[in-house]
């Protein structure tokens, strides 16, 4: 592989140092875009379950005798699985997704996987992550080829804050795309600033020699140079959360929420985010290992959800679960499981539609190896998310995959941000930072001149302060909106011109 597309393929952030040089703060008029409906307030958070989650015992078939035959060591008895529905319970470790089911901010997609499983942990994560099928290799990702339509160029041409973190994985491919990759990979945000001080030489202005190695210096001066602005907006952005960040669990997989919890309520706009949770290959000794990492997922979302309900949040968020493949109904000499094929998948919102889509899993009807029949392909799961929670059009979701899949309703039909251009052609940008303490900027671009006028709206739209900025010049505009006089909650930020208005949630937070 040439050194240019090692680098195009791994931008990573790292924590090595513990300041930004002075001669890049300041500098985010580099970053460029075009208006994307995936520039708005949603964000998706997938969590892996690393290794391939045993289904069967996370989503219990208590009334079933065959789970019980088929597992007699490792089956979870009846009376201790906590019960959803008449046939189906939970793993007694996940008694918050039980309370979650019931208040409607759970749905749970029954058999996801997809033809001829492949049992291979690195096939088969591959497979999920590019969004292929079992027989075609791609060496680009689902998420890659998504956001490289909706933002072309990139990442000559980015956008301002990061479109996509993960944690845990320096495996970048769901993110990649032909020339370069989306996804950041990302420590504590405390220590962003440390990627430069131990390394970084402040030459941006040198002279860069008319050469072919000359042209493979500028492009890595151009990916630092996005990178420093990222570790700075990223930096900015925990630095500005509210500190009303709440106690998470000591884990691995509670840090990935704290985390990511401090980066949106400090206004970071990232619609992309990708957790890791390892362990769940359980070969051997399944009951306590599957107990402890269920108990940790389940500790820290809970958690994370209340964060995100405090501040009034959670309705711009979705989290998903993905594993690479589910487990063999019967259990192995170990009192464990081996790899199978189909599992359920768990998302979480308040804003979808709640309960279980599919049949209960036919622990006597398996397919030719013996596994579970898949009942809904793992990318009508993706196709969903593009669809219905950005609401991207069919055309776009179909070059992702070069192919259709039907969504599934645990999402309603166009459930997304209103756009932010206007008709007669302005653009309201997003407000940052959001949510605030007390002040923010608003940003807007005019096509031409314009006059303008500025309102503040409390969440049911009565008029509290209005703004006469008169004629204005084409181009971009900020506008700063004080609210140290106002109490802490929900606001509607509105930018009119000549009759027509766009508007964007804000939240004051002290």
């Amino acid at each position: 592989m040439k050194r240019r597309d090692f680098i195009k393929s791994s931008l990573a952030l790292y924590a090595l140092g513990s300041y930004l040089p002075t001669a890049l703060l300041g500098s985010k008029n580099r970053f460029s875009y075009r208006n994307s409906n995936i520039d708005s307030d949603r964000i998706v958070i997938l969590i892996k379950m690393n290794g391939g989650n045993d289904g069967l015992n996370t989503l219990i078939p208590y009334q079933n005798s065959s789970y019980y035959q088929q597992r007699p060591a490792i089956a979870i008895p009846s009376e201790q699985s906590l019960p959803i529905t008449d046939t189906l319970a939970f793993h007694p470790a996940l008694e918050n997704w039980q309370t979650f089911f019931e208040q409607q901010k759970l749905a749970i997609i029954q058999g996801v996987g997809y033809a001829d499983g492949n049992l291979s942990h690195f096939r088969s994560s591959d497979i999920w992550d590019t969004g292929s099928n079992e027989d075609i290799e791609l060496t680009t990702g689902w998420l890659g080829r998504l956001l490289e339509l909706e933002y072309p160029g990139f990442p000559d041409y980015a956008p301002e804050h990061p479109l996509a973190i993960q944690y845990n994985s320096a495996n970048l491919l769901e993110f990649k795309t032909e020339t370069s990759n989306t996804g950041l990979y990302l420590y504590d945000p405390d220590t962003m600033y440390s990627i430069i001080s131990g390394n970084y030489i402040d030459n941006l202005n040198s002279d860069i020699p008319e050469t072919f190695g000359g042209d493979e210096l500028a492009f890595i001066r151009e990916l630092d140079h996005m990178s420093f602005n990222y570790s700075q907006i990223i930096s900015e952005a925990a630095q500005n959360a509210p500190n009303t960040i709440m106690n998470y669990p000591d884990t691995n997989i509670g840090q990935q929420f704290r985390i990511t919890a401090r980066l949106i309520a400090g206004g970071l706009t990232t619609p992309f985010y990708r957790f890791y949770q390892n362990g769940y290959d359980t070969h051997v000794e399944q009951l306590y290992s599957h107990e402890q990492l269920l108990s940790n997922l389940s500790d820290a979302l809970n958690v994370f959800f209340d964060e995100m309900d405090a501040l009034e949040l959670l309705d711009r968020i979705i989290i998903v679960t993905t594993s690479e493949f589910g487990r063999r109904v019967y259990e192995n000499a170990s009192e464990g499981t081996d790899h199978g094929t189909s599992a359920p998948v768990f998302i979480f919102g308040s804003n979808l539609n709640g309960g279980v889509f599919g049949d209960d899993p036919d622990l006597t009807n398996l397919d030719d190896n013996g596994n579970l029949q898949v009942q809904f392909d793992y990318r009508q799961i993706y196709t969903t998310i593009m669809k219905n929670w950005f609401g991207l059009n069919t055309n776009t979701v179909d070059q992702v995959f070069n192919d259709n899949f039907q969504t599934i309703p645990f999402l309603d039909e166009a459930l997304y941000s209103q756009p932010k251009t206007g008709p007669n052609g302005f653009k309201l940008n997003s407000v940052y930072p959001n949510p605030f303490n007390s002040s923010t900027m608003i940003s807007y671009t005019l096509p031409k001149d314009h006059s303008v006028i500025i309102r503040l709206l409390d969440i049911r739209g009565r008029v509290l302060r209005v703004t006469q900025l008169g004629k204005q010049k084409a181009g971009i505009h900020l506008f700063k909106l004080n609210g140290r006089e106002l109490p802490s909650g929900s606001y509607i930020a509105q930018v009119e011109i000549e009759g027509s208005s766009l508007t964007q949630k804000i939240i004051l937070i002290k």
